[in-house]
């Protein structure tokens, strides 16, 4: 997480809150699930259709996961995901036939009112492929997204993945 500048620290009234700014970390991972209740989907026919294979797992869902982002930049880690995939809209229209499409970002916020944004360029990408955005966000519970401490962070990157330094 980027600290609150120190110059701006020193000159806020003592048991300041600091929040605001971006949000502090991401995941992202593209998910082809089916359409009803918990069958599994066909993972080498999606695999052939997207030009990729898909992350190995017990999942019942084709998935295809983005780095791990420190600054939260949605757009390239849409951009990532998508470089690797079919272009072909018709092959996107035949999966959408078959399958539910879901980009779902995990955003982990360390303070209090962080933000992100998705430009307009990639919700057309997104769109074009009839893929879904969806998000989960995490914030502390214990109390520490209060922090009068602008340096202090309290939420983990999920199991596995290390921040990328900044």
């Amino acid at each position: 997480m980027k600290p609150v500048p120190q110059h701006i620290v020193a000159n806020g009234p003592p048991g300041t809150l600091w929040f605001g700014g971006a949000v502090d970390r991401s995941t992202m991972t593209l998910r082809v699930m089916a359409k009803a209740g918990n069958l599994a989907v066909d993972k080498l026919a999606i695999s052939r259709l997207l030009g990729c294979d898909a992350v190995q797992g017990k999942t019942r869902h084709w998935s295809l996961a983005a780095p791990y982002s420190v600054d939260s930049d949605l757009d390239s880690q849409v951009s990532w995901i998508l470089s690797r995939l079919s272009e072909d809209v018709s092959v996107w229209a035949a999966l959408n036939q078959d399958y539910r499409l879901e980009l779902f970002c995990g955003l982990f916020l360390e303070r209090n009112n962080r933000g992100v944004s998705v430009s307009p360029t990639t919700m057309s990408e997104l769109g074009k492929r009839g893929i879904a955005l969806g998000f989960d966000i995490y914030a502390p519970d214990d109390g520490s997204n209060q922090s009068t401490d602008p340096t202090l962070s309290s939420v983990t990157p999920p199991a596995g993945q290390e921040p990328r330094p900044r």
